[in-house]
């Protein structure tokens, strides 16, 4: 038995329906509501997630109380050897008054150096053949207490080799 060949345009990658197996056209007709069904059992419902709290966004800086900030006085009579709780910086007079105001900012493009005891008198030395002190740019030093800034710290491969006492980099990784 063969089908007679269908009139109108060819598709040939498409199979012929065998006779009697017509389609039914798919009629647009009125829609019925369907019952709504309530549960009676209180069921798990989604969490709200615009009601959860945002997590905390990343630090930025450390402020100078937090950090126990502060100035070093006469830093020649500190004494050179030992380590100690605190790490220390040296910056102008002018940058010391801005850190002291607004804390120590978190970059990871432009760290901050820091360095122990040990370093002070190298890194003072170094300052001193790289820079003219005035009254306004004379080096000073700063010191924070290194446990509050440990998870920020890394380590600065360079000036430890240099100053032959272990930096750090300030950018809170």
């Amino acid at each position: 038995m063969e089908h007679p060949a269908p009139t109108g345009p060819v598709q040939p990658d498409l199979p012929t329906l065998p006779a009697g197996k017509i389609r039914k056209p798919i009629r647009a007709g009125k829609k019925t509501a369907r019952p709504k069904t309530v549960s009676t059992t209180p069921g798990l419902q989604q969490t709200d997630l615009f009601a959860l709290p945002l997590p905390p966004l990343p630090r930025s800086h450390f402020l100078p109380d937090e950090i126990r900030l502060s100035l070093v006085p006469a830093p020649e009579k500190l004494p050179p050897a030992g380590e100690d709780c605190f790490l220390y910086m040296v910056v102008s007079q002018n940058h010391a008054q801005h850190l002291m105001a607004t804390g120590l900012p978190l970059n990871r493009r432009a760290p901050l150096m820091l360095t122990e005891r040990a370093g002070i008198v190298a890194w003072l030395a170094k300052t001193a053949e790289t820079t003219a002190c005035d009254a306004h740019n004379m080096p000073v030093v700063l010191k924070l207490k290194r446990s509050l800034v440990a998870q920020a710290l890394e380590l600065e491969p360079d000036h430890t080799a240099e100053f032959a006492t272990p930096c750090y980099l300030l950018s809170g990784n």
